[in-house]
């Protein structure tokens, strides 16, 4: 964030993580944004309300009373955010009526007509929001005509009018570097097992693939595009010449859709030498994955893959589109496993009308794969999806009414109401392999620290888990995976103990 200089323009990246000290994933749907209307010649600041870890909004209001912009844009997902974006845009226009507040991001995109009527919020901005910002921006300071800007939404006469979406989506090689300097890189800084000081990265937007649980159904408009190799590199040469960054994480859908890029990146890493000094990981599909690829990304300096594997049911991928097998998912982990190349496994539990038999699969499997982190979903139908749609028309979710409802729905949870439980399994059966899970990569990540003599990642973790609340939840996830591990040995002890009987019974002359 900032010195205490008036901006044109406040961003506000709404609540959206946790409470505890750990470190944020960097906002970059506002930075770049902020980077863009910047180079245009706008004053602009940010406020991460991730990064004042509270649900508590005086500290981003105070923030806005020293800056006193003349318009605050929120960036908005449609999840626990809401709630937040609502509880600021309200408690500004009451101190402060003559603030224009804009609401942009995925939720106003799809959801236009709710957020629109919020009293509180002036203008909305649908699909890419960059170009839109900027020109609404410029007409709000200069009082200029905005009624024709594309990408906008406003209520005219009680009406919403939204207007077209432009044609042309941004060539992300030509706009600025996301706005790192306007706020405090401190709390994005994370220990990883790869990297002391691991910050997260993001070079592309959309997605090809059409999972019907994922957002990305929802954007028609988007389509995947990307930072080419050259500007990635020197992204990343940036963040270490200014940050003293060794770990990346790349935080997007679809890195590996283009092997050439991944490969005209890897040659850049290698031929420069920062792929000694930086490690990094991504994301990746287990359809795309390619041996050679990975091979050439590991001599660049990337270490860690997720997947996300979702299920371990072919009657579950099949449902929700994944475009892979069971049998395709144990091969890719089979091969990362060879390569030396450390996995995630992200996967969801709980969908509409899944059964006790599939959820069991999804556990076998799971327990199965060589993977170092495990990321259990519960899940939630979110808005623009088949599956969301699915759920609506047979009943198992009732759509929320208004954008309040919307709010309290995709609050913060660790999913303990069985109200948000939408498959056939008990809510207890679901926390019960949330916990197995969490538990079961808090062992890996110990036993890797140890492997590695990694001191300084056991301190982070400690530093981590000093909140007693997450300190007695991590403890009684250990305590209950021991004791699942203890039950199968004491199982398997017994088994083996027959089985040796009846071969001696067998044998007896």
């Amino acid at each position: 964030m900032s010195m205490n200089k008036k901006s044109d323009l406040l961003l506000i990246n709404a609540f959206s993580w946790t409470e505890e000290k750990r470190p944020c994933y960097l906002p970059y749907g506002v930075l770049y944004l902020a980077g863009y209307v910047r180079e245009k010649g706008l004053d602009v600041s940010i406020y991460d309300r991730n990064s004042d870890y509270s649900y508590d909004i005086q500290k981003c209001i105070s923030y806005f009373g020293e800056k006193k912009p003349k318009i605050v844009g929120l960036s908005v997902l449609s999840g626990p955010v809401i709630s937040d974006a609502l509880k600021i845009s309200r408690k500004i226009k009451l101190i402060s009526p003559e603030t224009v507040i804009i609401w942009g991001g995925l939720h106003p995109t799809l959801f236009s007509e709710y957020v629109a009527r919020e009293p509180s919020v002036d203008f909305i901005i649908h699909g890419e929001g960059e170009e839109a910002l900027h020109e609404l921006c410029d007409a709000i300071l200069n009082d200029k005509s905005y009624e024709n800007i594309a990408n906008i939404g406003f209520l005219k006469n009680d009406r919403l009018v939204l207007n077209p979406m432009r044609k042309e989506l941004l060539d992300l090689d030509k706009v600025p570097f996301p706005a790192w300097d306007l706020v405090d890189m401190k709390y994005y800084l994370a220990r990883r097992f790869f990297g002391s000081r691991t910050l997260t990265m993001n070079t592309s937007r959309g997605c090809v693939f059409k999972c019907s649980f994922c957002f990305n159904q929802g954007l028609e408009y988007q389509s995947w595009r990307a930072v080419g190799p050259e500007r990635m590199h020197d992204q990343l040469q940036y963040l270490y010449d200014n940050y003293n960054v060794n770990g990346i994480q790349f935080y997007e859908d679809s890195f590996d859709i283009n092997p050439k890029r991944c490969k005209g990146f890897s040659d850049l890493m290698i031929n420069s030498g920062l792929g000694k000094k930086v490690r990094w990981s991504h994301f990746s599909n287990v359809p795309l994955f390619k041996r050679d690829v990975a091979i050439h990304e590991k001599k660049a300096g990337m270490v860690y893959m997720e997947f996300g594997v979702e299920s371990g049911s072919n009657r579950i991928l099949n449902w929700i589109d994944k475009a892979q097998t069971v049998k395709k998912v144990k091969e890719v982990y089979e091969e990362c496993r060879k390569l030396d190349i450390k996995t995630a496994a992200l996967f969801i539990i709980g969908f509409p009308e899944e059964t006790e038999e599939e959820i069991r699969a999804t556990e076998e499997l799971v327990e199965n794969l060589p993977a170092h982190l495990l990321i259990c979903s519960i899940y939630r139908p979110y808005p623009g999806t088949p599956l969301y749609d699915y759920c609506t028309k047979k009943g198992i979710f009732s759509e929320p009414a208004n954008i309040e409802e919307q709010g309290k729905f995709y609050r913060l949870s660790h999913m303990s109401e069985d109200e948000l439980n939408l498959s056939n399994v008990s809510t207890k059966t679901l926390l019960r392999m949330q916990r197995k899970f969490y538990a079961k990569s808090a062992i890996n990540d110990l036993m890797q620290c140890l492997k590695t003599l990694n001191f300084g990642l056991i301190r982070y973790y400690v530093k981590c888990h000093l909140n007693t609340k997450l300190l007695m939840y991590t403890l009684d996830s250990l305590t209950k995976r021991l004791v699942d591990q203890l039950s199968f040995v004491k199982k398997l002890d017994s088994s083996q103990l027959r089985s040796s009987s009846k071969f001696n019974a067998n044998n007896v002359p």
